[in-house]
């Protein structure tokens, strides 16, 4: 998560990390995965074809993991900070949760994902962003393009809470 630290309003933060939940066991299957090297693109020649690691692993463990159409998701998203607004000791949280939508059959994960994308084409198609070339979303949706994001989001159903206590002024 390097690459968030690199933008300007997040440049001065002590500590940043990001955690990504998907079933229990989930983190340690993958790092094993990764450490024996079946996780890369680079192709390895076996029985003279060459075939990159990663193909084999999603061929033969798909089948197992794909979701199953009993299934229901949930997309959780949770961004803490901690620090001083205005000279007092600040705490801040947004929060979303969504669910699997029964009546569509969409993920949850489609909503928050394709909703957030069509949005954002919707956006760079009116002219909305000035920058050029290969960007974030982080460094674009910013301000009322955020807001704007925030509100389409709603729209189609798809909910942010935020919250903010403060605590007396330190001194």
């Amino acid at each position: 998560m390097a690459w968030l630290l690199e933008l300007d309003a997040l440049k001065h933060l002590k500590l940043c990390t990001q955690k990504t939940v998907r079933w229990r066991g989930y983190a340690a299957e993958a790092t094993t995965l990764r450490e024996l090297g079946l996780l890369i693109f680079d192709p390895v020649e076996v029985d003279g074809v060459a075939v990159p690691p990663k193909h084999v692993v999603d061929a033969v463990l798909y089948p197992h993991v794909k979701m199953q159409e009993a299934d229901r998701d949930v997309t959780v998203f949770r961004v803490e900070v901690s620090g001083q607004k205005d000279g007092y000791p600040a705490h801040g949280r947004v929060d979303m949760l969504d669910r699997y939508d029964e009546e569509l059959g969409f993920t949850s994960m489609a909503r928050v994902t394709a909703f957030t994308g069509a949005i954002v084409a919707r956006m760079a198609a009116r002219g909305a962003f000035t920058a050029t070339g290969w960007t974030t979303p982080e460094k674009v949706l910013t301000g009322d393009l955020f807001r704007e994001l925030v509100a389409e989001l709603a729209r189609a159903g798809v909910f942010f809470t935020e919250t903010e206590e403060r605590t007396s002024k330190l001194g």
